[in-house]
């Protein structure tokens, strides 16, 4: 069985000068799914859960909630939820979906030229010249033409979006932004550069830090999920290539359920990441909301005046 491994995402068709890749194809099925899900799920609500799905839906609500609420706090927790818990269920059903039987092995085939091998033809004659007694070699090198010969590639029509670099690399700006733009909403942009700068010769080191964000935000998922599907590729044309009873059947779904483990985590990395750096960002800001909402610092009542003794008298 033959592996075809492709790191760039192939591209199915064009819709005018833009490239519609199997990719991005299985992103929208994706966005559809978890869409049609939530809602389905928010009008069939209920105050006590009459289904399943409505208490699993609670369940992760609920985890992702006091996660995001322990770490950056109630007030701010809560504002920040819906995208922690966006980026996550996103990620997650990404993961997931290039686990599904079809994705990866339906496609179409693709006919690619490939250069065949180089030959060249060394043809050496003796040459003597009985006049100078002297021995020549003549050396002709001959080079033929590159053969072209059609190879047959399979396309795949779907695939795992977090598989792809450009998606981890768009959501890993969307986390970028939304710090920077939350930082400087808490502290101001002046205050943003100070918060940055303490003490001021770190600076440099702080801008740097918030670039390299988006380079290890994007190739630590793509790397893992795109490594994840080779390996269970492989596995899948090892097992198969073997043919001993159940093995073609078992063997690969070991590294199937390794695979929904790390999906899973590394959907909750992302996520997790996102959260603590818009915490750090908005740090000072948070502290203070959290100080002033606190029953103890509630403002206290003035002290009552005394009463003068000659006015006590009348």
């Amino acid at each position: 069985m033959e592996v075809h491994v492709s790191i760039a995402a192939e591209t199915l068709f064009h819709v005018g000068p833009v490239p519609i890749t199997n990719s991005f194809l299985t992103m929208l099925i994706v966005m559809a799914v978890i869409l049609i899900t939530g809602t389905v799920i928010a009008r069939k609500a209920r105050v006590i859960p009459a289904g399943r799905s409505q208490g699993v839906a609670e369940l992760i609500v609920e985890f992702l909630l006091s996660l995001v609420e322990s770490t950056a706090g109630k007030a701010a927790g809560r504002r920040v939820f819906p995208l922690v818990a966006g980026i996550f269920i996103f990620i997650l059903f990404g993961n997931f979906s290039g686990l599904f039987p079809g994705v990866g092995t339906i496609g179409v085939y693709h006919n690619e030229p490939v250069l065949g091998d180089e030959h060249a033809a060394l043809d050496v004659a003796e040459v003597v010249n009985p006049g100078l007694g002297s021995v020549a070699t003549l050396a002709q090198a001959e080079t033929e033409a590159d053969a072209e010969a059609d190879h047959a590639v399979l396309i795949p029509l779907f695939r795992a979006p977090t598989a792809d670099l450009n998606m981890t690399l768009a959501m890993a700006l969307v986390t970028f932004t939304t710090v920077q733009v939350l930082g400087v909403g808490s502290h101001g942009l002046v205050g943003r550069i100070k918060h940055m700068a303490d003490p001021w010769w770190i600076f440099p080191l702080e801008l740097i830090q918030e670039f390299a964000r988006i380079l290890s935000l994007s190739f630590r998922l793509f790397g893992n999920v795109f490594a994840g599907e080779v390996l269970l590729a492989v596995m899948v044309g090892m097992a198969n290539a073997i043919k001993i009873a159940v093995i073609p059947l078992l063997f690969p779904v070991v590294f199937l359920f390794l695979e929904v483990l790390f999906g899973t985590i590394q959907a909750l990395v992302f996520a997790l990441l996102t959260l603590i750096y818009i915490t750090l960002a908005t740090a000072g800001h948070h502290e203070e909301e959290h100080h002033a909402a606190e029953p103890g610092h509630e403002a206290e009542p003035a002290p009552a005046r005394p009463v003068a003794s000659g006015a006590a008298g009348d």
